[in-house]
């Protein structure tokens, strides 16, 4: 009797187990055959997509390829949306007479931007030194101030000069701020609107959209004044306390900038939508300068990282190279290390602070890499070096935006420019010299620290 309980009751669970065995069975056997052509279709979509990559994007978007490894589906929808643009057109430029300079007009111009007279350039070794002559020339303006930078904070540096647009404004002069909007998260979201109503053109460039994640990293990351067409500034230097020692960041805040005087200027327009007449280039008895820039946007031929190589490549006796950042595609790893190991004199300086720690992990690890060759490499132990400068064989000298990361070379709005001054370099060397002598040399890596930089290198062009 005990048995037969014991069976009845255990019957229906046996009978269950045997057909979900059956249709575990029968689901093994039959639905690789009935999922063949989803899975077909999605071999062909992220085929399609792979090719569409590789025909359009970049050739430094490695992160973008992961998605088609990461993500089968949607990684390969996604790439259909990848931005890309042509690379510039050649435009053959000859007007100085020296290789460098002229090679590095021709990518300018292929660029947008076209040799012209510059009178002057002055070398500006702190963001301190910058905010004084700024003051002094915006207040000098008669005819338009035009800005544009990556970050606008209130402080003493903004509100200064926020003060004296607003009363420029007043008087007639024309005024155009441009600010990008991921780097002036801390203004209010109406500020564009509320300088308007004072008399200020301002726009915000690169508006942040929930719904493009590749235009996330098109950031606007110039830092450009024109006043009257007759004086531009660029460099390093954002309109923010820290940059002049007003706020302490990560210790000293070291920047650079440039001070370019003459017609030249007129040049940097171009890059606010002013239309400029491209007369005959009369250059003579002037200062060989070439200004230069890159929109938003990820496309080999880039103008930045041509004009690079091209001083790299460029150099005979010496190098040496200010940046923040140090996550450079492979064409400019190859020329600082092919420029080391042939004889050159390669100087790098690094921030010993970090701003950011992922992207400082792999700023070393890539430091280390050049160190391997022969670049010799210290890190600016005061603080954090934001400067983005190089100088070449004591003549050739170049300041702008562009960090050697791969944000700057291939997706951000950038400017700069390059310059053969031996008073000008001498200055710029003199500076790198005084950092060169308080640096400190690169630390080994940690175990923990090779881990994390293998997990973050397939993602550098977001880090």
């Amino acid at each position: 009797m005990l048995r037969r309980r014991i069976f009845w009751r255990l019957l229906p669970s046996g009978l269950v187990l045997l057909l979900l065995l059956a249709a575990g069975v029968f689901l093994a056997v039959k639905l690789p055959v009935a999922l063949a052509p989803i899975a077909a279709g999605e071999r062909l979509l992220s085929f399609c997509a792979a090719l569409f990559v590789i025909a359009r994007a970049p050739a430094e978007s490695k992160t973008y390829r992961l998605l088609l490894l990461l993500l089968p589906w949607l990684g390969a929808v996604l790439c259909f949306f990848l931005p890309s643009s042509p690379p510039p057109a050649p435009h053959p430029c000859a007007p100085f007479g020296d290789g460098v300079m002229d090679a590095c007009a021709s990518l300018a111009a292929a660029g947008g931007l076209f040799p012209a007279p510059f009178s002057g350039a002055e070398y500006l070794s702190t963001g301190g030194e910058m905010f004084s002559r700024l003051v002094d020339d915006l207040k000098g303006a008669k005819e338009e101030i035009l800005l544009c930078y990556y970050i606008l904070a209130r402080g003493r540096f903004f509100d200064t000069v926020l003060q004296i647009l607003e009363e420029k404004a007043k008087n007639g002069v024309k005024i155009q701020l441009v600010y990008d909007d991921f780097g002036c998260t801390g203004l209010p979201k109406n500020f564009a609107k509320t300088l308007r109503s004072r008399g200020i053109f301002a726009s915000v460039s690169s508006p942040l959209r929930p719904f493009s994640p590749f235009r996330f990293n098109l950031r606007d990351h110039r830092k450009l004044a024109v006043i009257d067409r007759k004086i531009a500034y660029t460099g390093g230097v954002n309109l923010a306390d820290e940059y002049i020692g007003e706020k302490i960041r990560f210790g000293h805040w070291k920047d650079t900038a440039v001070r370019l005087t003459g017609e030249g200027c007129a040049e940097f327009a171009r890059l606010f939508g002013e239309k400029i007449a491209q007369n005959a280039i009369r250059i003579d008895n002037s200062l060989p300068c070439v200004p230069f820039s890159d929109s938003a946007g990820g496309a080999d031929g880039r103008t930045g990282e041509a004009i690079l190589l091209t001083l790299f490549s460029s150099a005979r006796s010496s190098l040496e190279v200010c940046t923040p950042y140090l996550v450079p595609s492979e064409r400019v790893l190859y020329a600082l290390s092919t420029a080391a190991r042939a004889g050159v004199k390669v100087r790098l300086m690094l921030p010993h602070i970090p701003d950011k720690k992922s992207v400082f992990l792999l700023t070393r690890h890539y430091a280390r890499k050049l160190q391997a060759a022969g670049v010799e490499v210290k890190e600016y132990t005061a603080g954090f070096l934001h400067a983005k400068s190089v100088t070449a064989d004591g003549k050739y000298a170049l300041i702008g935006s562009y960090n050697l990361d791969r944000r700057s070379l291939f997706t951000q709005a950038e400017c700069g420019v390059i310059l053969r001054s031996v008073p000008f370099a001498s200055d710029a060397v003199r500076d790198f010299d005084e950092m060169w002598k308080a640096g400190s040399p690169v630390r080994e890596e940690k175990p923990f620290e090779k881990l994390l930089r293998i997990l973050l290198l397939p993602f550098a062009p977001w880090v």
